[in-house]
């Protein structure tokens, strides 16, 4: 069959196939090249051409040639307003753009004269009249006006901010920016998904632009910056969401009034928030319900500290047994997912007076209201000292939480404090959380009777093919690989302080453990293995 006689749905997919598969400017030059074939692709090709786009460049280079040109600085501009017929070419081509990404380095390369002339666009409607994802990185307020001509009701998506990874929610906003924000409600009212700061340059800036993003009734998804108790009572109202990420960076306790009334999320399924500490974080929990989320990550990250030596308590305090008491009236039951993630920045590996100091270990006591989570899939504390919990403790864990299949606890710091988990907790988390396929955790790895419990009633777990055991002392490898064989038959590797990246070597303290494991690796058939740090 000729290639003109297709049908229009196998053209639509073969386009849809090179967009997907290819990347680079190959697959621009391909679908360049099609849509100059023949008539039958030159609109398939076209739209998957023009569908997704960066900067203005591309548009400003469709112009008829003499239109634009590069000044000394190497900047493009235009040597004139463009006519009439030159604004319906270019929005032949930008009416096709769906998705549509700007840096700052997108917007150094214009000159004045391009700015105007996009800002001064003839027609009514948005300069990108069918955009659905605006992503803009770029905080400098002049070009506030050039960004405002791409808002319209047909955008689904949209990220605002510089491109650091908080420039959106650590920098205040200036009043130009709070009056942008104040306009989304009315000018994107379509917006399901958005992220961007709201806190204004001033109290009532901030409470204008809350009030504004209320008003999008669509909205699904929202990342910010700082938000405060009341602004949580505002979300609270919006009908459609279902996420949200927030951080409690500036989070005033004794500015941030409570709300006597509790707050209720009764959609929310995910939320994420970025603390200093636990007294923030329950203070700003403390009035509000999330009962049918089945996500949350609490983060700390190193950006928002200074070299405060009382910052490492604040952070391992955490997971104090008051924090977690909130978590647990916060959230309901069905929560499935449980992350605690930090920055691997904080820990001082040579810092023994951390490594070693048993403050720091979480007590069986701040679990215990965990336990009431019994739909837990995925349980991460990967940084937490772990070494006050035993094997009767882990047990217990496990038989509040069958349905875990990733368990990270402990592992991902190489405390010097020993654990008390033994290879009998470890059997007891096999035992009893059978959907288990993801496992990182620090344990006294040693040989036990196969003969008692729960090792030997402990149906074997075939789903797992690797497990991290962070620096876990070992005693007779030989031994503990036969075990871990009979426990998990489809186990092929252990990792050893994988967490540690190629720069660093193993602390010399555990030196003899990953000696211990390698040969447990040996045993596991595993051919390729080579020492992760070269002594």
């Amino acid at each position: 069959m000729h290639v003109c006689l297709l049908p229009t749905e196998i053209i639509l997919q073969i386009m849809f196939n090179i967009h997907r598969d290819h990347n680079g400017p190959g697959k621009h030059a391909t679908l360049a090249a099609l849509a100059r074939t023949c008539r039958k692709f030159k609109e398939p090709a076209l739209d998957s051409l023009w569908k997704e786009i960066s900067g203005f460049k591309p548009l400003i280079s469709c112009l008829p040639e003499g239109v634009s040109n590069t000044n000394a600085r190497g900047q493009l501009t235009l040597r004139r307003p463009l006519s009439n017929s030159e604004w319906k070419l270019v929005d032949r081509h930008a009416r096709r753009i769906r998705s549509f990404t700007v840096s700052t380095a997108d917007i150094d390369i214009l000159d004045d004269r391009v700015v105007q002339v996009l800002i001064s666009a003839p027609s009514a409607t948005p300069l990108l009249s069918n955009l659905h994802s605006l992503v803009w990185y770029d905080d400098r307020q002049h070009f506030f006006p050039l960004l405002r001509t791409l808002f319209g009701p047909t955008i689904t998506s949209m990220k605002l901010g510089s491109l650091g990874s908080l420039g959106f929610r650590s920098t205040q906003l200036t009043f130009a920016s709070s009056a942008l924000l104040a306009s989304l409600g009315a000018r994107c009212p379509s917006i399901r998904e958005l992220r961007c700061a709201c806190r204004g340059d001033s109290e009532e800036s901030s409470d204008i632009i809350v009030e504004a993003l209320c008003g999008l009734q669509k909205l699904f998804r929202f990342e910010t910056g700082v938000l405060h108790a009341g602004d949580l009572v505002r979300l609270a109202s919006l009908p459609s969401l279902k996420s949200l990420h927030f951080d409690l960076e500036r989070y005033d306790i004794d500015e941030s009034q409570l709300n006597p009334i509790p707050t209720n999320f009764s959609r929310l399924d995910e939320v994420r928030i970025t603390a200093p500490s636990h007294s923030v974080l329950n203070h700003c929990l403390k009035n509000v319900r999330c009962l049918s989320c089945r996500s949350l990550t609490i983060s700390v990250d190193r950006d928002y500290f200074d070299d405060d030596p009382e910052v490492s308590v604040l952070l391992y305090r955490l997971l104090g047994i008051e924090n977690v008491i909130s978590l647990s009236e916060c959230f309901s039951p069905v929560l499935e997912e449980l992350v605690f993630e930090l920055e691997s920045e904080f820990i001082d590996f040579d810092d023994e007076d951390i490594l070693a100091n048993p403050m720091f270990a979480l007590s069986f006591d701040a679990v215990v209201p965990l336990l009431s989570f019994s739909r837990l899939t995925d349980l991460r504390l990967d940084w937490i000292c772990t070494s006050a919990i035993d094997d009767a403790s882990l047990k217990t864990m496990a038989q509040s939480w069958p349905q875990l299949e990733t368990f990270w606890f402990g592992g991902a710091v190489p405390w010097v404090v020993p654990p008390s988990l033994t290879s009998i907790g470890f059997s007891h988390l096999i035992c009893h959380c059978r959907r288990l396929c993801n496992i990182q955790m620090s344990f006294r790895a040693c040989p036990v009777d196969i003969n008692s419990e729960p090792f030997s009633k402990t149906i074997p777990n075939e789903n797992i093919t690797s497990i991290s055991v962070g620096v876990s002392p070992i005693v007779d490898p030989i031994g503990v690989a036969c075990q871990l064989r009979r426990l998990l038959p489809k186990l092929v590797e252990v990792y050893f302080s994988n967490w540690l990246s190629d720069e660093l070597l193993v602390p010399s303290s555990f030196e003899h453990y990953e000696d211990g494991w390698s040969r447990v690796n040996e045993f596991l058939g595993v051919r390729h293995y080579q020492r992760k740090h070269e002594r």
